[in-house]
């Protein structure tokens, strides 16, 4: 049976890599399989599910899509383009800047879907090409997305399985996330917005622009602003009220439906159904990989490695860094967590002593996803939209700048675990 479900996470996971299948039907058609096979039973199938994961995707997908209607994100893009005071430079990094932080609280698919448009236009009235402003999107929203439990999908996994708070992650991670940032900003600006030129007349268009208008519906704003602002402040209090991510996140939700007087059919609309469906699917094939002992041989391997924390967290952060660069990394998190937990049991690691590992994974396959095109969801989504307007966002583009950036973002990873974790 160890045979049939390695077998089977390997096909589906080449099914949707190479884009023969969409993930979601391929994975579910994998759970699906290695139950009747009998290499799962259904009562641990179902157990093998993490609900928590699951209720927090759902709690701020519909929050975030309540707030999309307010044209919030539009305004913020706008006017960093006029902080920058309309110089195409400035604007390269300032977009960046309200990426990264978007990302750390949306989900990074959502925030380069909101600011794709808007970028276009302010890279139209600059004169400039596009290509530079959505690579810095695009590579700054797998950064910021690194920095909270709820800022990629990666940490959700990593944080309902282990129960590190929100505030752990914030305090553990800012710091690497925020120099990797720093870092990749200044070397996109020196290759690319140092050269960048534009005339009065297209300075003039941008400082033009009126960001105000871009609210649509002020009302919303201030409620849904009101509901966001107080279940991230939620976030923060959790070693305080003991209420888990997931409670909060559908507790805001709730609230958010009720005081904004949306639709509720409207605000399901909002939850990207595939993308839970698919963590079903990929649950429960991670569940049949435990249950057969897949895991607890990876695990063993890995121990055996190495006698040293610091050689295994920094095998992990290169190890997930590389994974993620070629594999969705959701699949490969979640197979990680297992393998971490089995490889503590048999070295008699306290909860403590796991952190930095945990740290390594969350580093190395959140930031790995920067590497190839194929890395993470909102490098394809972002292709997809270029391609559609003409833009040469191409896999080989992409890599050549993302891949020694991500180099460069796994050695500070390294380094900052190795120094301050350990």
């Amino acid at each position: 049976m160890a045979l049939l479900a390695v077998a089977v996470f390997v096909v589906v996971l080449a099914l949707f890599a190479l884009e023969v299948v969409h993930r979601t039907p391929a994975v579910l058609a994998g759970a699906a399989l290695l139950i009747i096979a009998g290499a799962i039973a259904e009562e641990d199938a179902v157990a093998a599910v993490n609900w928590e994961t699951l209720g927090l995707l759902v709690g701020m997908m519909i929050l975030v899509g309540i707030l999309r209607h307010t044209g919030l994100f539009t305004y913020l893009a706008i006017r960093s383009a006029q902080l920058a005071r309309g110089n195409p430079g400035r604007v390269l990094v300032y977009l960046g800047l309200i990426t990264a932080l978007l990302s750390a609280f949306l989900d990074n698919v959502t925030t380069v879907l909101l600011l794709f448009p808007v970028t276009l236009v302010i890279a139209r009235i600059l004169d400039q090409d596009p290509l530079p402003f959505l690579l810095v999107e695009v590579l700054s929203s797998n950064i910021g997305g690194t920095a909270t439990l709820i800022g990629d999908p990666p940490n959700i996994i990593i944080g309902t399985a282990t129960g590190l708070s929100f505030n752990a992650f914030i305090v553990n991670l800012t710091p690497p996330v925020a120099a990797t940032l720093l870092l990749t900003l200044g070397i996109l600006w020196a290759v690319y917005g140092r050269r960048m030129r534009a005339s009065e007349e297209s300075r003039k268009g941008v400082m033009a622009q009126d960001a105000r208008s871009a609210i649509r519906d002020r009302k919303l704003l201030v409620r849904a602003g009101l509901v966001t602002g107080a279940t991230v402040g939620a976030f923060f209090l959790q070693d305080l009220t003991g209420l888990s991510p997931a409670v909060v996140a559908l507790a805001g939700a709730a609230v958010a439906m009720v005081v904004c007087g949306t639709r509720v059919e409207r605000c399901l609309e909002e939850v990207e159904w595939p993308t839970i469906l698919f963590f079903v699917g990929l649950f429960v094939m991670v569940g049949a990989l435990e249950t057969t002992g897949v895991v607890g041989a990876i695990a063993d391997a890995l121990a055996s490695a190495s006698d040293s924390r610091a050689v295994t967290a920094a095998l992990i952060v290169w190890g997930s860094g590389a994974a993620s660069a070629v594999i969705d990394n959701i699949p490969f998190t979640a197979t990680m967590v297992p393998v971490i937990e089995e490889l503590g049991a048999a070295k008699g690691y306290s909860s403590a002593a796991l952190e930095p590992l945990w740290w390594s994974l969350s580093l190395g396959a959140c930031l790995g996803g920067n590497a190839t095109l194929i890395g993470a969801s909102a490098n394809l989504v972002v292709a997809g939209m270029a391609e559609r307007e003409g833009i040469g966002f191409t896999f080989w583009r992409f890599t050549k700048v993302g891949l020694p950036l991500t180099v460069l973002a796994l050695a500070v990873s390294t380094a900052y675990v190795l120094l301050f974790e350990l």
